[in-house]
């Protein structure tokens, strides 16, 4: 019996002992292999979570530089468009002048080309209707009446042929004191002029086409 518990009593302490150290050994392995899995899993989270900052900190600044790129953008676009805008601005009233300066030109080239004409024309009736430049004498003594000195002054060869017309006009009208009446090369034919101590009345084709011309130019 004692030599059973002796046995057993030896065998004990000695079966207990490598059951422990089997026992711790593996504890040891499988709680180092834990921290390890843990340890690895922590670095993963943080490799994780880094490459997560780090890709929004890339798209944070990405969209940062987008929209500092499309701020400067507008703001050149904002500058071209002003320039632009300026520019043709210019450019219509550039065109607004030209065409105002041409329309000038063209209506005063129309209206000297028409005097020109009508010039010829009315000289070609002077010279067969001698009664265009009595009814000239006469409005423009009508015009002289009250003035106490009046000249009329006619082209020499009217004056040879309408000098007697003239003076029977002088003598119609009423009110008209004493005209002398005057042979002047500068006075262009089929016209006359009468000449008041208050003014002139220039009844010659020009002027009356110059008048005409300059109120149309008006």
């Amino acid at each position: 019996m004692a030599g059973i518990i002796k046995a057993a009593g030896h065998t004990g302490p000695v079966a207990a002992s490598a059951l422990a150290a089997f026992q711790f050994d593996d504890v040891g392995q499988s709680y180092l292999q834990h921290v390890r899995a843990e340890a690895a899993e922590i670095v993963a989270a943080a490799r994780r979570e880094a490459a997560k900052i780090k890709t929004k900190a890339t798209e944070e600044g990405r969209q940062a530089a987008l929209q500092a790129a499309q701020a400067s953008l507008r703001t050149r676009l904002d500058q071209q468009l002003a320039s632009t805008l300026a520019a043709l601005r210019q450019a219509a009233e550039n065109i607004e002048q030209a065409r105002y300066a041409w329309q000038q030109r063209w209506e005063q080239h129309a209206v000297q080309l028409a005097a020109a004409i009508a010039a010829r024309l009315c000289r070609r009736e002077l010279s067969r209707q001698p009664e265009i430049t009595q009814a000239w004498i006469r409005e423009a003594l009508e015009l002289a009446a009250g003035n106490g000195q009046i000249t009329l002054r006619l082209n020499p060869d009217d004056y040879q042929s309408l000098a007697a017309h003239a003076e029977a006009i002088t003598k119609q009208l009423t009110g008209l004191g004493a005209v002398r009446m005057v042979a002047d090369p500068a006075i262009t034919a089929g016209g006359c002029r009468v000449d008041t101590e208050f003014g002139s009345l220039d009844q010659q084709l020009e002027s009356q086409l110059a008048r005409i011309t300059e109120e149309l130019l008006q």
